[in-house]
């Protein structure tokens, strides 16, 4: 008998993709961000978390909100995951669009790790 994931490998295979890309993107900028590579201090601050052509530096802090950022794309990652997996079973269409939109916001949310890097 197969798990319910080895049934459903689409949504296992999209929302692994998108854990990668938020894991990935967060610890790319931490360890680009802390200077030295796998000390925990969190580098020195403040860092341009947001940065406009037009107004200029708009948001910066430390690194707790890019922390923060990381923690809550992973939460949102899992909890879309099981939504996805229950969702397999009554609506393909509404699962696959839950698990395809995690995935576009995992691909936006590390594109704004690394504009984070290149402001920084």
């Amino acid at each position: 008998m197969k798990t319910k994931i080895a049934r459903h490998r689409l949504i296992g295979i999209l929302s692994l993709l998108s854990l990668l890309l938020v894991c990935g993107g967060f610890f790319w900028a931490y360890g680009a961000l802390s200077g030295e590579p796998m000390v925990w201090n969190g580098g020195t601050g403040p860092f341009i978390l947001h940065f406009n052509a037009l107004d200029g530096i708009t948001a910066t802090g430390n690194f707790s909100g890019i922390a923060l950022m990381g923690i809550l794309g992973v939460v949102i990652v899992i909890l879309n995951f099981f939504i996805g997996m229950a969702l397999e079973e009554r609506d393909k269409t509404l699962s696959r669009t839950i698990v395809g939109a995690t995935l576009i916001m995992a691909v936006l949310l590390f594109l704004s790790f690394v504009a984070i890097l290149n402001v920084n």
